[in-house]
């Protein structure tokens, strides 16, 4: 039973994942973030980026283990990019996904959006 608890804290989301840094490649072809969480337990392990259109949606996973555990914890992530892609957002849970990334086209860069910033 409690191996059964310790690997199902593994596939829980997290809604509360918040962007602390960000790279993208010299080729443009993948964005590497560095992400942090905003509630003062837990761990991140995963990340599943599923591409809709111009929008990339991210999803964020919990460490194994249960409430406090690290294990598996990760908080640098590779998105990959192709030339459609223009925002990205971090799932919020019940709440709209936000808007954490996106590409000013004119400059050719990657800007971070945050929140009741324009």
């Amino acid at each position: 039973m409690a191996g059964v608890l310790f690997a199902l804290s593994g596939f829980e989301t997290r809604a509360d994942v918040y962007l602390q840094d960000f790279s993208v490649s010299e080729d443009g072809s993948v964005i590497t973030i560095e992400t942090s969480l905003s509630g003062s337990m837990g761990y991140i392990r995963a990340i599943k980026a599923e591409k809709a259109d111009d929008a990339i949606y991210c999803s964020f996973y919990c460490a194994f283990g249960g409430l406090n555990s690290s294990i598996g914890s990760k908080n640098h992530f590779e998105i990959k990019l192709d030339e459609s892609s223009r925002k990205i957002y971090f799932d919020r849970g019940k709440d709209a996904d936000d808007l954490v990334l996106e590409k000013d086209t004119a400059a050719n860069v990657w800007v971070e959006k945050r929140p009741g910033i324009e």
